[in-house]
């Protein structure tokens, strides 16, 4: 008996472990001629001709990730825990050929055109094989993360943040960050009151290119740094006179490659000057322990640190354990941010670190995270109809706002912080701000965590700001990166899959096959030279020369101009650049906005690729 079609309401929200499971997954996308992205991981039910026909006898093992089989194959006898993808969510076929090798349903998940399910493991190979099943993913490798969903949804709001760190104050005083730019490396940022015109441009490095944000967590981002509250005034980010730069690296998957985070890192030191860029605010993160003296993304954010941008990076939210702060925040350069759990009191005789927030030491032995700001059940912007305002509608304020957790929280309110000292002192270099910051915060947090228990005091930096003299340059003797190393060890534990080029020149192969992108290429396939790069890849030359330069960008709103052909031609999406390269990998820190927070990268409505769940995240 055919089933109804589920509708979006009929959504199941899905139990931590099943978020766990699909956070654990290798994730799979192919692009489709000009601009058309084919999930193949999860999201709309589409035809199973899009994706090739399999063979009866054969196994298309690219279904599924590879641990999933390894082990399948060690324990044949015990029963698995998987997330189903159905080829048509609107019949009960998957649901049948499930329970036809032995296997049990265990919760309908509308929202990504599938289910949950237990499988012998014995018949793993069968499921595969069943035409009416596109995805299949497991519970590989989640074990380190900490569920903050429910501080979303059962947490109060925290309306204490503001007064505890001295932001209050400092606007009072007339800090606001007005003059000063943002860049926000992040998943796109929607149209919203509170930012009016303040979006001075929108930069689209994803085969999505229209610049908004689908996913959700670069909007919340944006209005934690620099929402002014509009029209209520209730929820005022840190900078509300600031400007902001989005930098679009991730779709509505949440889910990005290294080699695209750097991408977007050039366009950034190479547009600095145009818009006035003083400020990076990133939350992206990877589980690598490649030393940042040759890491390729370390070097990188060094390179925006050095061009006169403070970066500020998020920790990751992958605590308790030590030995677990995210890449790039493990650079010794920038500004690392935890997260502080302030217990939504203003008395600070109970605040503690939070148990999400990632920690050190750093695979080189520097202690991590330097500074820390609150992370827990932040306010800010609601990207109305992304992936987690769908997932969560607990955690919605109102109509316009939205409750989230984690160190991308605590990073944007630090990235907030430095625009008001840039208003300050204009001339500030980022070694001086760091130095002002580390001078100015209060060391009060009690914890055995090892580190600096900086919590940061938003009306000191701003007022000591204008006398940067008083402070030691904290990053004086430090070893610069040289990138030299591996790009490949750099992504961490998972990877991206993608239809690449057969010839390694930028063809599309079409085969349906995806290919995991491994070795020293990116994600378009082209090779990647770590010397070449790193001796030249700065240059406005080298930008206008790359695959890269294709893409388009608006500076002056949502205009017909803004996206057009000349924006998006074929320099930029064609063969050459973009043709059968869409990506779907490491995530943005995983429990804030992840598989234990905001289900973090993967609910979406267009794309719910499994690598988006990996070990590495957004914060």
């Amino acid at each position: 008996m055919e089933r109804a079609p589920r509708s979006r309401a009929q959504a199941v929200k899905p139990s931590l472990l099943e978020l766990a499971l699909l956070r654990s997954s290798d994730a799979a996308y192919r692009l489709r001629g000009f601009g058309r992205v084919l999930a193949v991981g999860v999201a709309l039910a589409l035809a199973a001709t899009l994706v090739g026909a399999v063979p009866p006898q054969a196994t298309p093992l690219w279904k599924t990730d590879s641990h999933l089989v390894a082990s399948a194959q060690a324990a044949p006898a015990s029963t698995m825990s998987v997330i189903v993808r159905e080829t048509a969510p609107e019949s009960d076929a998957a649901e049948q050929a499930v329970r036809a090798v032995g296997g049990r349903i265990t919760h309908e998940l509308s929202v990504i055109g599938g289910f949950s399910a237990r499988i012998p493991a014995s018949r793993l190979n069968d499921v595969l094989r069943s035409s009416s099943i596109l995805r299949v993913w497991g519970d590989g490798r989640i074990h380190m993360n900490i569920d903050t969903s429910q501080l979303n949804d059962d947490t109060a709001a925290n309306r204490v943040w503001q007064s505890v760190i001295h932001v209050r104050k400092a606007q009072d005083s007339g800090s606001t960050g007005a003059g000063v730019t943002v860049a926000l490396l992040d998943t796109g940022v929607s149209p919203v009151a509170d930012l009016g015109n303040r979006v001075l441009a929108r930069v689209d490095l994803t085969p999505e290119h229209d610049g908004i944000d689908h996913f959700g967590h670069g909007t919340h981002m944006a209005g934690t740094i620099a929402g002014d509250g509009n029209p209520t005034g209730n929820w005022v980010g840190v900078a509300p006179g600031a400007n902001l730069v989005s930098v679009k690296v991730a779709g509505a998957n949440g889910a990005t490659d290294v080699s695209v985070v750097i991408a977007g890192l050039q366009w950034v030191v190479n547009n600095k000057d145009k818009y006035g860029i003083r400020v990076l605010n990133l939350s992206f993160g990877t589980d690598s322990t490649q030393t940042y003296v040759t890491d390729p993304l370390d070097f990188a954010v060094e390179q925006v640190w050095f061009s006169g941008i403070t970066v500020v990076v998020a920790a990751g939210n992958r605590g308790p354990s030590g030995g677990t702060v995210n890449k790039p925040a493990d650079d010794p350069f920038v500004i690392s941010v935890g997260a502080v759990d302030l217990k939504n009191s203003t008395g600070k005789d109970d605040d503690v670190l939070a148990s999400f927030s990632s920690r050190g030491p750093t695979q080189d032995g520097f202690t991590k995270p330097g500074f820390l700001a609150p992370g827990v059940t932040i306010v800010s912007n609601r990207a109305v109809g992304s992936t987690i305002d769908q997932m969560y509608p607990d955690a919605r304020i109102g109509a316009s706002y939205f409750k989230g957790t984690g160190t991308s929280q605590a990073a944007a309110i630090v990235s907030g912080i430095v625009a008001l000292m840039y208003q300050a002192n204009p001339s500030l270099t980022p070694d001086q701000v760091k130095a002002v910051l580390k001078g100015t915060a209060k060391g009060y947090l009690v914890s055995t965590w090892g580190g600096g228990n900086l919590v940061v005091d938003a009306y000191d930096a701003a007022t000591d700001a204008r006398t940067p003299w008083m402070y030691p340059n904290p990053n004086a003797g430090k070893v610069r990166s040289n990138g030299l190393g591996s790009l490949e060890l750099s992504r961490g534990s998972l990877h991206v899959y993608a239809d690449l080029p057969a010839d390694g020149l930028g063809a599309q192969d079409a085969d349906g096959q995806l290919d995991p992108v491994t070795g020293e290429v990116d994600v378009l396939g082209q090779p990647w030279s770590a010397s070449a790069w790193s001796s030249t890849g700065w240059s406005a030359t080298a930008w206008s020369a790359s695959a890269w330069a294709g893409i388009g960008w608006e500076a002056t709103g949502w205009s017909s101009t803004g996206w057009s052909a000349t924006g998006w031609t074929a320099a930029g999406w064609s063969a050459t650049g973009w043709t059968g390269a869409s990506w779907e990998a490491t995530s943005w820190s995983s429990t804030g906005w992840s598989a234990t927070g905001w289900s973090s990268t993967g609910w979406s409505s267009t794309a719910w690729s499994g690598a988006a769940w990996s070990g590495a995240a957004w914060s």
